[in-house]
C-alpha cells in the first residue's frame, strides 16, 4: 500500500472512530436465521439455515490477507469497513479481534532496540509470559525445543516489575498514537454489543485474552483509573481462572497506583483467598498475599495514631506461615520478601513501645518507661523467634 493511501486509510479511520464514539445499537443480532449461534470454521459466526454474504466475506479474505502481509494500516482500515457494513455479519466479531491485534502492532515503538523483540507480537508475548504452565498452546512451544525452551523459561523468570518495564516503551508508544485507547474502544464494543456471540467459547476466550493483555499495556503506560476500567468489563465476563487471576493482580496494582491503598488490599485478599483460585491456576497467589500486607499497612496514618492496619499485617502473615506449609514451592525470592515484611512489622511494634517508654522517661515515671521497655523487648523476642522459624522452613 503507498505511503499516501496509508495516510488516506489512517485519516478515514480516524474520522470513522470519532463519528461512532457512542458505538452501534447495544445489541447483536447476528447472521439472519432462526437457529442458534454457532462458529463454522471458514464461514464465521453463523446459524444452522444461514448461507455466508459473499460481500463480507470477501472483504474478510483481504483483512486476513493484511495480517499475513503484516500491513497493519490496511487491516485496520478493512476491519473498520467491514464492521461498519456489516455490523451484524458472520465475520465482524473475528474483524475486529483482528483490529485489535493490528492496532497493537500498529502503534509500537519505532525503536527496534528497545522493550520486546519485534519479532514477537505483543499479545503472543504477554501470552508466553502470564499463560498458566499447563495451558496446551504454551505446553506445544515448550515440546518444540531447547532453543524455544529456553527462551520462554527465561521471560516467565523475570519479576512483574522487569517485565512491565520492558512493555512500557512499546505501550507509551501505544498511547501516544492513540492506538490503545482505540484498542479500548473495541474491546468495550465486543463486550457491551457483542456479548451473544461471545457465549461462543472461541470468541469469548479471545476477547478476554486481548482485553487482559489491553489492560497490562494501559498499566505499562501508566493510565491506571482506565485499568480499573478495563478489570470491570473482564471480570464481569467471568473469564478463566488464570485470566481473572491476571485481571485481579493489575487492577489491584492499578489502584494502589492511585492511592486506593484500601481497595487494593481489598482486591489482593481476594485474588489470595476469596476468588477459587489455586496456584495451578496463577503464579500470583502469593505475590497477591504479600500486596495485601503491604497496602494494609499502607492504609495506616503512622503507628502513633493507628496501630490497627499492622495488627492486621500481623494476622496475615500468619496466614502465609500456614500458606508456605501448603505450598513449598515458593520461591526463595518471594519467601525473603516475606521475612522482610514480618521484620518491618515487627519493627513498627517496638518502636511504638519504645516511643511510650521514652515519653514516660521525660515525665519521670520510671515504673511506667520500664513496663514499655519490657513490652518492646517482648516484641524483639516474638519477631526474632517468628523469623528464625521461617528461615529454618526452607
Amino acid at each position: 500500500m503507498k505511503p499516501g493511501c496509508i495516510a488516506l486509510s489512517i485519516l478515514t479511520l480516524l474520522a470513522f472512530a470519532g463519528g461512532c464514539a457512542q458505538g452501534p445499537e447495544p445489541r447483536y443480532v447476528g447472521p439472519s436465521g432462526k437457529g442458534r449461534l454457532v462458529y463454522e470454521p471458514g464461514i464465521g459466526i453463523a446459524r444452522s439455515d444461514t448461507l455466508g454474504n459473499a460481500n463480507e466475506e470477501t472483504v474478510f479474505l483481504a483483512i486476513e490477507q493484511a495480517y499475513e502481509d503484516r500491513d497493519w494500516a490496511q487491516l485496520i482500515f478493512l476491519s473498520n469497513t467491514l464492521t461498519e457494513k456489516f455490523p451484524e455479519g458472520s465475520r465482524a466479531v473475528e474483524a475486529i479481534l483482528l483490529r485489535i491485534r493490528a492496532r497493537l502492532e500498529y502503534g509500537r515503538s519505532n525503536d527496534p532496540d528497545a522493550g520486546v523483540p519485534r519479532s514477537v507480537a505483543l499479545d503472543e508475548w504477554l501470552f508466553l509470559y502470564l499463560a498458566p504452565i499447563y495451558d496446551t498452546r504454551l505446553q506445544q512451544l515448550l515440546q518444540k525445543g531447547d532453543e524455544f525452551r529456553d527462551v520462554i523459561t527465561e521471560l516467565r523468570s523475570k519479576d512483574i516489575g522487569k517485565f512491565v518495564n520492558d512493555l512500557a516503551t512499546d505501550a507509551d508508544a501505544l498511547y501516544d498514537t492513540g492506538q490503545l485507547d482505540l484498542a479500548v474502544a473495541d474491546s468495550r464494543t465486543l463486550v457491551t454489543y457483542y456479548l451473544p456471540a461471545l457465549i461462543l467459547r472461541e470468541f469469548r476466550n479471545q476477547t478476554a485474552e486481548l482485553t487482559r493483555d489491553i489492560a497490562w499495556l494501559m498499566y505499562a503506560a501508566r493510565d491506571f483509573s482506565t485499568v480499573i476500567e478495563l478489570t470491570d468489563d473482564l471480570l464481569a465476563m467471568n473469564p478463566t481462572p488464570s485470566v481473572k487471576a491476571d485481571a485481579l493482580f493489575i487492577r489491584g496494582q492499578a489502584q494502589r497506583r492511585n492511592g486506593a491503598y484500601a481497595l487494593a488490599a481489598n482486591t489482593f485478599g481476594y485474588l489470595f483467598s476469596g476468588a477459587g483460585l489455586r496456584d495451578t491456576d496463577t503464579r500470583w497467589r502469593p505475590y497477591a498475599l504479600m500486596w495485601q500486607i503491604r497496602e494494609t499497612m499502607d492504609t495506616s496514618k503512622g503507628h502513633t495514631y493507628d496501630m490497627v492496619p499492622y495488627e492486621r499485617a500481623l494476622e496475615l502473615l500468619g496466614e502465609y506461615e500456614l500458606y508456605m506449609i501448603e505450598n513449598p514451592n515458593i520461591s526463595d525470592s518471594v519467601h525473603e520478601e516475606f521475612i522482610l515484611l514480618m521484620q518491618e512489622v515487627y519493627d513498627v511494634m517496638i518502636e511504638r513501645e519504645l516511643d511510650a517508654a521514652d515519653q514516660y522517661s521525660r515525665l519521670g515515671e520510671d515504673g511506667a518507661e520500664g513496663y514499655y521497655v519490657s513490652r518492646a523487648s517482648e516484641w524483639e523476642d516474638a519477631r526474632d523467634k517468628r523469623i528464625e522459624d521461617l528461615r529454618k522452613a526452607r
